[in-house]
């Protein structure tokens, strides 16, 4: 049937005169609910495509016209957007080279349901469109009838209402020089395709709106015996359009929660409610500046003394943090922990009935003075104990270690002295060691003044690694040992071996490829990395050349000797093709994959028992994975110990899942200790 949609396509009022008109058709594919809408377009050129409001999205509300049908009005108060830069074929080229080969359409418009970003959208308005303000001209949604089980993705703004006159003239002040310097010296950078919001929220990488909780979902197969439990997986999902430049690792964070209970399987997804969030939801707009993004070149300069500027009229709390929490999700003492490393975690409280709730900024009790800790503590499996790091980019000391026990008591924390300011993603921990590496990426905000980024590759530095009794309280046995030209971005596990200290990680070149533009391709190699703490020499080898990275072990194994390696597939780079099952010992790899235009992340894996002498892959693989050909999001559970990776059941999901970072498994005993 034929659906007659309504909206302004110049700036106004919805319901001002002249609206576009486009018809749709709207057709129900299987007996599941999925609405297929697709634009007819009749007034919009390719570079001016007409965007709407999405049926049932905040916003938007329903009405009746002359024909007796149901159309949408968008209640925004400006519509006058403007497409930038999908039609030139530098662009597309640039695309291509970036994220490989994303189908045959490249010019749908921001941040679609299936289709992703390529192409820029200025607003008149001084609010800044959300996600739930644009859509593309082909959206595919599982919704039941009316659209009416689509959650709101992020509130209206609220007015400002706590501000003074005197920060109220401020902040339109500081909006204005944003706006008019800022914006200009931004405007002379050509963005890399690694900042390019046009390559990096393509595709399935383009953010998608909150969904309430959906229960009772599809499952094909048979999901493995006590599989119960909730599994959450976090992400980049960027709240507003962005303004200037945008990295993969800059997106606002949501989690997407999937709950197993008793066979029935539920699905949610929600943005962590960080300060910056919050701050930035209130206000309507971007107030913090971009890590990677827009913290480069004299724009990035100015983004930074705006934020100065801002914290001191009382805009913004600096001691509130300005982090994501994006990156990694540990479970730990009752609490669930979302983190990225610019910021202390943040407490996210899993619901009875499949939902997640933001609880708060996490300082464990007032206990931890650092104001940041990496995505990846470690949890020991035999002492409960989580260990972590905190590192400075600005002041001396640059990193401290620490440790938190069961009942969420921290230890002193242990100052370590670095010559420089280094980034810090992962660590791994022994029976008895900490393992730290001090690599080639180090911090220099200087280089901002130059033109440059603040995140620099140092060729002149030796990669080391420091290895750190892990009960100690000062540094005095720190032992480095130097393992030169090595990145690894990840380290997946490490033991002991008589003298040695045994890491497994993927060693990454160009060290700095996932930072900026690179000529040559990216490579992440599963390598064994032999530290002997008697002659203080080191040792590596390649374990496999596959481009290896964002996976798991059996977690009861954290620390000691493992066999088994679950990871992504990164390939083509950064789209995850697959999964690889590593034999440390027979050097075997065993592949699942995805299939044609369809790609994951990184697989999660749950053990099917507590029990110590239980095999090591005896366990399932769960990981989400979508198809670019259909639109469609699935969670698959893989059985980790079969000859092939065997595909036990999948769970249709309600809705897209982009492609996101880390996750973990929590189960139902640990749902019914949370705090």
């Amino acid at each position: 049937m034929l659906l007659t949609i309504e909206c302004t396509f110049a700036s106004g009022i919805a319901a001002a005169s002249n609206p576009s008109t486009l018809a749709v058709e709207r057709s129900l594919m299987h007996d599941d609910g999925i609405v297929k809408v697709l634009q007819q377009q009749q007034s919009c050129t390719p570079v001016k495509k007409m965007f709407l409001h999405a049926v049932g999205s905040v916003g938007a509300r329903r009405r009746t016209n002359s024909r007796g049908l149901r159309a949408v009005a968008p209640l925004q108060s400006a519509l006058d957007f403007t497409c930038k830069l999908h039609e030139s074929s530098d662009h597309k080229s640039r695309c291509n080279n970036f994220h490989g080969s994303f189908g045959s359409s490249r010019r749908d418009c921001l941040f679609s349901e299936n289709s992703g970003l390529s192409c820029l959208h200025g607003s008149t308005s001084s609010q800044a469109p959300t996600l739930a303000s644009i859509t593309t001209p082909v959206i595919t949604r599982d919704v039941e009838e009316g659209f009416s089980n689509l959650a709101p993705s992020v509130p209206p703004p609220a007015p400002e209402q706590n501000l003074n006159l005197f920060q109220r003239i401020t902040a339109s002040v500081l909006d204005w020089v944003e706006k008019t310097g800022v914006a200009g010296l931004e405007s002379k950078f050509q963005l890399p395709a690694a900042m390019d919001p046009s390559v990096q929220l393509q595709g399935n990488y383009a953010p998608v709106e909150e969904r309430r909780v959906m229960h009772e979902l599809e499952v094909m197969g048979k999901l493995p015996q006590g599989l119960e439990g909730m599994y959450v997986r976090n992400g980049a999902n960027p709240q507003f359009v962005p303004r200037g430049g945008h990295h993969l690792f800059d997106g606002d964070g949501m989690l997407h929660a999937v709950k197993f209970k008793q066979g029935i399987v539920s699905y949610s997804c929600s943005f962590t409610r960080t300060y910056r969030f919050v701050r930035e939801q209130e206000a309507g707009r971007p107030l913090f500046p971009k890590a990677i993004g827009e913290l480069h070149g004299h724009g990035g300069v100015a983004r930074l003394l705006l934020y100065t500027a801002r914290s001191i009229c009382g805009l913004v709390d600096q001691k509130q943090g300005m982090g994501v929490a994006n990156a990694g999700v540990v479970f730990h003492n009752g609490h669930l922990l979302a983190m990225s490393e610019d910021d202390l975690p943040y407490h996210v409280r899993m619901l009875e009935h499949g939902e997640l709730e933001t609880v708060g900024r996490y300082d464990c009790d007032g206990q931890l003075s650092s104001s940041t800790m990496i995505a990846h503590p470690k949890v020991d499996p035999v002492s409960g104990e989580l260990f972590a790091l905190s590192y400075s980019v600005v002041t001396a000391p640059f990193l401290k270690y620490f440790y938190i026990s069961p009942q969420g008591i921290r230890s002193p924390e242990v100052s370590i002295t670095l010559p420089e300011p280094t980034m810090i993603h992962d660590f791994a921990i022994t029976e008895n060691f900490a393992v730290i590496p001090d690599q080639q990426m180090v911090f220099c905000l200087k280089e901002m003044f130059s033109g440059g980024s603040p995140v620099v590759h140092n060729s002149k530095k030796t990669s080391r690694f420091g290895i750190l009794p892990k009960y100690d309280q000062t540094e005095a046995q720190l032992q480095w040992i130097d393992v030169p030209d090595c990145f690894c971005f990840h380290l997946w596990n490490a033991w002991e071996e008589k003298e040695d200290i045994v890491v497994i990680g993927s060693c990454m070149t160009p060290p700095d490829s996932i930072f900026i533009e690179s000529d040559e391709a990216l490579k992440s190699t599963l390598s064994e990395i032999r530290l002997n703490r008697t002659t203080g020499v080191s040792t590596r080898h390649e374990i496999t050349s596959l481009n290896l990275e964002a996976g798991q072990i059996n977690h009861n194994f954290l620390g000691r000797k493992s066999r088994y390696m679950y990871l992504a597939i990164a390939e083509p780079w950064p789209k995850v093709s697959g999964i690889a099952k590593v034999d440390l010992v027979t050097g075997e790899v065993t592949k699942y994959m995805y299939g044609h235009k369809c790609y994951g992340g990184e697989p999660t894996f749950v053990p099917h028992s507590s029990d110590p002498l239980a095999a090591e892959d005896d366990g399932s693989l769960l990981v989400f994975m979508h198809n670019e050909n259909t639109g469609q999001s699935k969670l698959l559970v893989l059985d980790a110990a079969s000859a092939s990776l065997q595909l036990e059941a999948s769970v249709k999901l309600p809705s897209r899942v982009p492609y996101g970072f880390h996750g973990t498994f929590v189960t139902a005993e640990e749902l019914d200790k949370q705090q």
